[in-house]
This record gives C-alpha cells, structure tokens and sequence, in this order.
C-alpha cells in the first residue's frame, strides 16, 4: 500500500502518466547526485519542496522526510535510462514532479 501511495506521489501532476521528456545524461546525473549527498545520511538530498505547488509540493515534502524508505524502493517510471537507481533518485532532480 505504501508502495502504491508513494508512486501515486511521483506522478504528482494528478494526471494520467505520460512520456517522460529526456532527462539528464546519466552521467550528469551521477554527478548531481554526488554533489547534494547530505553528510549526515549518505543520501542524496532532495529538491525543496517550496519549489513546486500542489501534489507535486506535497510529493516532494514526503521524500524530504523520508529518504531513508525511498532508497530502498525501485521506481517504476523507467527512469533508470537517467542513471536513477531507486525512488529516492527521482526527487534530486525534478523528475519527481512528472
């Protein structure tokens, strides 16, 4: 259930999914992930969520306050093609916000 939930929190534009435009090189991704790693979790930061409205503000607060979780769960927008590797990923850029 959590799992449907927080997918359901990707697509945070409420509409039904669409093509993803191109992302980022993976290599240019891999680079910004290294850089927004917070030293106090090894994890990537995320993008604050003030930057976005609506669901995709709320999308992005949920993977703000839990990281942790979103890094152990795959995401299932094929996203890997970016150089993500797990739901947390999507939230470093503004992937996340669909």
């Amino acid at each position: 259930m959590f799992l449907t939930f927080t997918s359901s929190l990707a697509m945070a534009d409420g509409e039904h999914p669409k093509p993803m435009p191109p992302g980022p090189e993976p290599k240019e991704f891999k680079i910004l992930k290294e850089k927004s790693i917070d030293p106090k979790t090894g994890l990537p930061r995320t993008l604050d969520p003030s930057l976005f409205k609506g669901k995709a503000r709320q999308a992005y607060q949920v993977a703000k306050e839990i990281p942790e979780v979103l890094a152990q769960m795959p995401c299932l927008c094929e996203c890997e093609a970016f150089g993500h590797e797990n739901l947390l990923d999507c939230f470093v850029d503004r992937h996340g916000a669909g």
